[in-house]
């Protein structure tokens, strides 16, 4: 429900709230699986019964003992989501404005999930099989014929895990905004304000069989020997919904509404974005310590301005210059030239160690630093950052740098096009365009090699489109 409140002649508040229930997702076989760590070495929760498998000799599937409904987990049923606005005129007319919004978003379950609950025994099985091609087939290395479909149970087998994790309550985003705007003379208008978010219960995924560290890092022990649930696979990749984000943006924006064949709109941001997992496929370094992850998000640009302008060309019948008809018209009037430049900072990026430093199977494990990335060298694309100041952790230990630290290139941009319609008759028109992108050819250069150890370290190997011009004609009819 909402509603439009009119307080006075200055204030009008705007008020709603909206309720929401995200059904979980079934399975019209019950083909559906949920992992149950709290059972000694891990089993499988069948929906739609008290089924349960277990990576075991046949027969797998066993009595489970409690009963797994047919969406695997309880629906998250107190989705409200309140809305409130403000817009308060401080001089009782049109030329201010003050502007003040929150709201709650509530998001949908992630559907790239559903579709890998499928591949879970006993309906399906990924297994990863491994051997040596230069073993010798007597050897325990190779990898046989007989041995690409392992018994249920057996060291071999070990299947892989797709799945959520804990009662996966649905992610939800806070946002809010204040503005204020100012008409000035003519057709211009300036707005300055600050836009906030907060993501809270967001999706990242863990892989539940990492392994424990070694008590003695110089005593290395089998990793598989380490894992919590030895009898299923490397990765039991199950999505939890406990990470977090926040937005922060101030920015300030000068607008001409078109008038007298010209507009424009000009923009400046300072922002600073924050999370634990910018991509659905992100994991943490550490699942025992999801706190080492915070930090930068991918798409964390801290500064952005964008011009755009479009002015129609007063040349032709009707306008200011040349004001005739016939060839001179269809020659150099009705031609409409537009403008779009922007600058923008650099996305951060991660130094990574490029190796198993923890000797536990962790993901996206980064390097050790060890002294100013920033300083002691002149910056150019063969040495965008200090690669001395980053190594490989020690043996049996995570990397201390934090993620997302270092910025890449900034980026600048022009592009240019110039439109004129011709008009064939009264129901069609054709359209000519030439389109000019990136039109000063600057470099856009990609983010620097950030693996420790490899040829491509601390360099910048390859970068965006360069300028590119096309012609184009659009028939209307």
């Amino acid at each position: 429900m909402q509603d439009d409140w009119r307080v006075s002649r200055r204030l009008t508040l705007n008020l709603g709230l909206r309720y929401e229930l995200n059904t979980r997702y079934s399975d019209v076989q019950n083909r559906l699986t949920l992992f149950d760590p709290a059972f000694p070495g891990g089993r499988l929760l069948i929906a739609g019964g008290n089924k349960a498998w277990v990576p075991s000799p046949a027969p797998a599937v066993v009595d489970s003992g409690v009963n797994t409904p047919r969406g695997l987990l309880p629906n998250d049923a107190n989705n409200w989501a309140p809305r409130v606005g403000l817009a308060f005129r401080p001089h009782g007319d049109s030329r201010m404005a003050i502007r003040l919004s929150y709201g709650i978003f509530y998001d949908i379950v992630e559907l790239q999930d559903i579709r890998t609950f499928v591949r879970n025994p006993p309906f399906g099985e990924v297994i990863d099989l491994r051997g040596d091609a230069n073993a010798n087939s007597n050897s325990s290395a190779a990898l046989r014929v007989t041995e690409l479909f392992p018994e249920r149970g057996s060291p071999r087998s070990r299947p892989g895990v797709f799945g959520m994790f804990g009662k996966y309550p649905d992610s939800y985003y806070q946002q809010w905004n204040l503005a204020v705007q100012r008409a000035l003379r003519g057709s211009t208008a300036v707005e300055a304000g600050y836009i906030g978010s907060k993501g809270t219960r967001l999706a990242q995924r863990l892989n539940l069989n990492q392994a424990r560290l070694d008590a003695d890092p110089s005593r290395p022990t089998p990793i598989l020997s380490r894992r919590p649930f030895p009898l299923f696979g490397d990765s039991i990749r199950l999505t939890d919904n406990g990470a977090n984000s926040t937005y922060h943006a101030g920015f300030v924006k000068v607008e001409r509404r078109f008038s007298s064949g010209f507009s424009y709109l000009g923009s400046y941001t300072f922002a600073k974005a924050l999370d634990a997992a910018s991509l659905i496929d992100d994991q943490p370094r550490d699942i025992n310590n999801l706190r080492l992850n915070k930090g930068r998000s991918g798409f964390d640009i801290r500064h952005r301005i964008v011009f755009s302008g479009s002015w129609e060309l007063p040349f032709g019948k009707g306008r200011r210059f040349a004001n005739a008809s016939g060839w001179l018209d269809l020659l150099i009037g009705g031609w409409q030239s537009n403008a779009v430049a922007q600058w923008r900072s650099g996305f951060p990026f991660s130094v990574f160690a490029g190796i198993d430093s923890c000797n536990c199977g962790a993901s996206s494990q980064l390097a050790q630093q060890v002294g100013d990335p920033r300083t002691g060298f002149a910056r150019s694309i063969d040495q965008w950052f200090n690669p001395g100041a980053f190594a490989r952790p020690t043996a049996g230990t995570f990397g201390s740098s934090g993620r997302n630290i270092l910025d890449g290139p900034s980026q600048i941009s022009f592009d240019l096009s110039l439109f004129k319609v011709f008009r064939l008759s009264e129901r069609s028109t054709l359209q000519f365009r030439a389109e000019a992108f990136n039109v000063f050819n600057n470099t856009p250069f990609n983010q620097p090699g950030s693996t420790v150890g490899t040829p491509t370290y601390g360099l910048i190997q390859s970068a965006g489109d360069p300028r590119a011009i096309q012609l184009a004609l659009k028939l209307r009819f």
